[in-house]
């Protein structure tokens, strides 16, 4: 598996190994061929040519009816051979074919029937033997009858020698398909092994056998795989996604869910969702609130009060106040409450732009529906914006209402007093300067 690598602030994936590697899991370490990989078949005694002219030439004539695909014609001569002929071989090779015939028509009963008979004759080549013992588990498999299935392929397997990367593949989804998860790992590991073209199904299967036997930390590594290899395959995107879940990987959960976000394969309105959450469990809130952004501007996400609301609080807690403001405006568009120009109200007075404050404080006070308490705070903090740019009036206007709630009435109050009192004073001064200014009486 090649390496790669994504790292978003203390957040990071890191896959490893060989580009060519299988999986290793405890499962699959030990996995070793179930046949011969070398070797050539050794002819039974009593393998021999047809001797019969007659039955080589009804021989030649079904397996040209076969080829062009009129197979009772062919069963017909064929049936005919078996009937009247003394030649041993040709009969189990009528045999043979009757059975590819009947398969053909998809008659397995009779197939089976008639590839038995040829095994039966003893007058067959060992390879067209074990070939036959694989048609007849192909044909249990279509029938779903998977206890013989199986017990055909060990059979097949006990005198195959070099047996194709296929073989294996059918094996293992025999065991899959049967339940025989722990088995069918194996055959699929080898078949994987052999160079089978069936990469995707095999994978599969051994990723969703260690989940069945629930070894999740074989699982990881297999979909940690299969993400590398089929990297625009949504489903093992998800399959891994869950295999971190039960490990308790947040940090790869998060990772993985942006990698597919970046290869363009989780972008539904759950997708946008779950890595904005995964982002904010993270503790990385402005990606949680960029991502969650993207999916309302993308069209997918609904942009309404509650998702604009996540936005701007995530963008509140990572301290991109622009953002946030931004958001909660969008947030507010959805409700006739001042909740939220009442909070955005607070964001622009701490960063003492008082006028903004001003005019956010007058907008959640108008609107109203503001929580039991922040009324009086709305009305309170007010005045200090208003009193902060100079507009005394104002502020003491302000004050006098805010002193109307309980919870700040005395500090309302208390402001009240000191802008008056600050009133008193400047007039005081300004009474001195105007006395230091006038003429003395004196000669």
């Amino acid at each position: 598996m090649k390496k790669l690598s994504l790292v978003f602030g203390v957040t990071g994936l890191l896959f490893v190994g060989s580009a060519y590697a299988l999986p290793q899991t405890k499962y699959t370490a030990s996995c070793k061929p179930l046949a011969p990989t070398e070797g050539e078949y050794e002819e039974a005694k009593g393998v021999g040519s047809i001797s019969s002219q007659s039955a080589f030439k009804k021989i030649t004539s079904g397996n040209e009816a076969y080829a062009d695909g009129k197979f009772n014609e062919s069963i017909t001569i064929l049936k005919d051979l078996v009937a009247n002929s003394s030649d041993k071989v040709a009969v189990g090779r009528a045999h043979q074919l009757l059975g590819v015939n009947y398969q053909a028509l998809e008659n397995y009963s009779a197939a089976r029937s008639s590839f038995l008979k040829a095994i039966e004759s003893g007058f067959l080549r060992k390879q067209d033997l074990v070939q036959m013992r694989r048609i007849i588990a192909q044909t249990y498999t279509i029938e779903e009858n998977f206890p013989k299935a199986i017990e055909w392929m060990e059979k097949y397997f006990e005198d195959v020698i070099k047996p194709p990367a296929n073989s294996y593949a059918a094996f293992a989804s025999i065991n899959y398909n049967s339940g025989n998860h722990r088995e069918a790992i194996c055959p699929a590991f080898i078949a994987l092994e052999l160079g089978s073209t069936s990469k995707k199904p095999l994978y599969s299967m051994l990723f969703g056998a260690h989940i069945k036997l629930n070894d999740n930390a074989g699982a990881e590594v297999i979909g940690e795989e299969m993400v590398e290899m089929f990297p625009a395959e949504k489903s093992v995107y998800n399959n891994l996604f869950a295999v971190y879940s039960r490990r308790g990987k947040q940090a790869d959960m998060l990772a993985l869910a942006e990698l597919a976000r970046m290869n363009g394969i989780w972008t539904s309105k759950t997708n946008y969702k779950q890595l904005s959450a995964l982002f904010a469990n993270n503790r990385t809130p402005l990606l949680a609130a960029d991502r969650l952004k993207e999916g309302i501007e993308a069209g997918v996400v609904e942009s309404n009060e509650d998702n604009w609301k996540r936005v701007a609080d995530n963008y509140f807690f990572a301290k991109d106040l622009d953002n946030a403001v931004e958001a909660y405006d969008k947030a507010s568009s959805f409700t006739s409450s001042g909740k939220y120009d009442y909070k955005v109200a607070i964001m622009y007075q701490d960063r003492d732009d008082y006028t903004n404050a001003v005019a956010k404080y007058k907008s959640a006070i108008r609107k109203g529906n503001l929580r039991d308490g922040d009324v009086g705070y709305a009305y309170m903090n007010l005045g200090v914006s208003q009193f902060r740019l100079g507009q005394e009036n104002a502020a003491v206007a302000s004050m006098k209402q805010a002193a109307k709630y309980p919870k700040v009435a005395r500090n309302a109050n208390s402001y009240i007093k000191y802008i008056s009192d600050l009133k008193k004073m400047k007039e005081s001064i300004a009474a001195m300067d105007l006395e230091e200014e006038s003429p003395s009486d004196g000669g």
